[in-house]
């Protein structure tokens, strides 16, 4: 059996999967916010009892959170310092030096994670090429040290001008600290992120020495956790590119977990997408903080090589510290089931982003919350059973939900409750469908090109109306939805993204060159896979030269083959002429071009992952009806009735028209007028929306 345990701001999501016997078991259990494994370990003895498997049973668990992200976010990281080159100790302050708002004349900036006085500078220089212009002059971190533990920092980041050329000096100031301080948390730049631009160099590695103290503290109490409840399995952490690697090596590396709970729903849409025989999707994962949004084209969703954390400006680029970490292209919204909703002080209604969480939570959650929420109007609009939440384990206070909802909205509005909550429901909706909009124009796709795949607790509540605003006629919303993240982590293989600058104009590099970085790349991820258990014969390697034309600000990545490499720089402008043309739509072969960067992904085997439908339901749907439901759908001034169904008795064959609600423990389906719904032979439910 395979554990896959996805912490969210709002709910933690477990899945239970064995492939040979072809069980899913799913569970929910509420977050824990002070310490977010007290709930992960609670509610996997949870889902263990509840299906009466003990926790020895599991080979592999494979864990994903949010914690780092969040702890940036909230800055309640380490007490960290930063070791730099003389003369460059403000390359965190002085950022790329670029306005995100060129008209604001009261532009916010990010404060560093490092503060000013910890940001210390010692004697040493090194040329662009890695040659040693100035020896490292230790003597100046006795000085350092003693201002670090003067002002209690836990973790250095030692960042180095053209450190990335030559790692030398960084690992002498490490090999001195760890023999005088050995408890201090130390990244390096040139482990973490070696490459080119000195600021994105460094913010990177503050960022995660700023979270390794901390993560590996959690990490640790997770896993002690999960051993003493029986797990003698391995387990693996969800990194933000999509793939899995070991514990020691996400607690050297937090920050590549930046993304990590989001990834695992892109990998779940992407492995759900090719199993339904769907190679065009535009995943959505709506749960009760944060909705996501990311595409996923011949079965591979997107991916980006830079990630902005903690925006000033939560949608606007540039506002945020600038992190060199492999990551799912997506948008993230603050639109989920538990976004406040309120009237503005002009009577405007808005939504977000502002979430109740966990604690106390919506207003219907029973635990303290007085605040309306999108979960609070879905309640009263009908789409949710109070009794069911959950599959009954938490009922819904509808009163509650009112109140909320008519005292805060309804009531500085002028409206009644009902339609406060339509609003709240469609404004939200519009919210994310507008990102949507600009995030597929960016890219140059037709959403009505594309399948819509919802999950998340809340995602397959809203995709039809979000769906309708994108004029998607296609809906797939598959088994298990609400922990669909959960079950990602247990399709991605094991990975590790790596990197190293290497500047040349191709009329000077060399093809040994190139083929020693890559060389170096290739036996650097071959043993860190290693140690996750992937034999050197089962690595699979992706390799990217990063190549732009003399003379321009930035690259484009260019995917490369071992062949192409060995031919020459000839072979590398055609691939990077090629790749140019595709992107902007013409090259110029005639101006020279340089490489800055080679990158390389490697990869494990895929795990195998099959499961059926628990009840295994059949082709009758009249078999798996409940009963009926008042409910809300399009401008109509009443609810309608709207027959409801139980997931776990609809098998491949059925099929049904709209309005229907199509209830499972997990989350909830809602299918509208005009719609036609089917099972499909892997019990997704495919909603095929007509003309509105």
């Amino acid at each position: 059996m395979r554990l896959g345990i996805d912490v969210g701001g709002t709910f933690t999501d477990f899945v239970l999967l064995d492939p040979e016997r072809r069980f899913l078991g799913v569970g929910k259990h509420l977050t824990t916010p002070a310490d977010p494994s007290l709930g992960a370990l609670d509610g996997t003895a949870a889902l263990c009892r509840q299906h009466g498997v003990p926790l020895a049973q599991v080979v592999h668990a494979v864990h994903g959170t949010t914690l780092v992200a969040n702890t940036i976010i909230e800055r309640k990281g380490a007490r960290t310092g930063l070791i730099a080159t003389r003369g460059f100790r403000d390359a965190l302050e002085t950022g790329r030096e670029i306005r995100y708002d060129m008209y604001d004349l009261f532009i916010e900036r990010p404060d560093p994670l490092v503060p000013r006085y910890l940001r210390l500078e010692v004697d040493e220089r090194l040329g662009p090429d890695g040659r040693v212009l100035r020896p490292l002059d230790a003597r100046g971190l006795d000085g350092i040290l003693q201002t670090f533990e003067r002002e209690g920092v836990e973790a250095v980041a030692v960042s180095l001008m053209h450190a990335f050329r030559n790692p030398a000096h960084e690992r002498a100031i490490r090999a001195w600290l760890v023999d005088r301080a050995p408890k201090l948390h130390v990244s390096l730049s040139t482990e973490v992120c070696p490459e080119i631009r000195e600021y994105d160099r460094t913010s990177t590695t503050a960022a995660n020495a700023y979270v390794q103290p901390i993560l590996a503290r959690y990490l640790g109490r997770l896993e002690q956790g999960l051993r003493t409840q029986g797990l003698t399995g391995a387990l693996s952490i969800m990194l933000s590119g999509g793939g899995i690697n070991t514990v020691a090596y996400s607690q050297a590396m937090p920050v590549h977990m930046i993304e990590s709970g989001p990834a695992g729903g892109a990998m779940a849409a992407s492995f759900l997408g090719r199993r339904a025989g769907i190679d065009r999707l535009l995943a959505f994962d709506m749960g009760g903080t944060t909705a996501k949004l990311c595409l996923v084209d011949g079965g591979e969703p997107y991916r980006a090589t830079t990630f902005e954390a903690a925006r000033v400006h939560r949608f606007m680029k540039g506002s945020g510290l600038v992190l060199k970490v492999p990551v799912i292209e997506m948008i993230e919204i603050g639109a989920g089931g538990g976004s406040i909703a309120r009237a503005d002080r002009l009577g405007v209604l808005k939504v977000g982003p502002h979430s109740a969480g966990a604690d106390p939570g919506p207003a219907c959650y029973g635990r303290g919350g007085a605040e309306p929420t999108v979960t609070d109007a879905d309640l009263l609009l009908g789409y949710l059973d109070p009794a069911y939440f959950l599959g009954g384990r938490m009922a819904l206070d509808r009163d509650a939900a009112a109140r909320a909802v008519g005292t805060k909205v309804a009531a500085p509005l002028g409206v009644e409750p009902m339609q406060a909550a339509r609003g709240i429901f469609e404004l939200v909706n519009e919210n994310m469908a507008a990102a949507a909009r600009v995030y597929m124009a960016e890219r140059g796709h037709d959403p009505r090109q594309y399948t819509f795949l919802a999950f998340g607790g809340a995602g397959p509540v809203h995709a039809w109306d979000l769906a309708r605003r994108l004029k998607m006629r296609r809906i797939l919303c598959p088994p298990a939805a609400g922990a669909a993240s959960a079950l990602g982590f247990l399709v991605a293989p094991p990975t590790v993204d790596l990197v190293m600058s290497h500047v040349a104009r191709l009329s000077e590099l060399r093809v040994e060159e190139a083929t020693a970085v890559l060389g170096r790349l290739e036996e650097e991820a071959a043993r860190i896979l290693a140690g996750a258990g992937v034999p050197r014969d089962g690595v699979t390697f992706q390799r990217a030269a990063e190549m732009r034309y003399v003379g321009q600000g930035y690259e484009i990545p260019v995917p490369v083959t071992p062949e192409v490499v060995h031919t020459g720089t000839k072979a590398l402008k055609a691939a990077f002429d090629a790749e140019y043309e595709r992107v902007f739509g013409r090259a110029v072969s005639d101006v020279p071009a340089e490489v800055l960067t080679w990158r390389l992904r490697a990869m494990g085997p895929r795990p195998v992952t099959e499961w059926a439908m628990a009840g295994g339901g059949g082709s009758d749907p009249a078999a798996a009806l409940k009963g009926k439901r008042p409910a809300f759908f399009d401008d109509a001034a009443k609810p309608g009735e709207a027959p409801v169904f139980d997931r776990y008795k609809l098998g491949p064959g059925a099929a049904f028209p709209g309005p229907a609600i199509v209830e499972e423990r997990e989350s909830t389906a809602i299918v509208p007028p005009r719609a036609r719904a089917t099972i499909d032979e892997h019990y997704n439910l495919i909603i095929q929306l007509g003309e509105s």
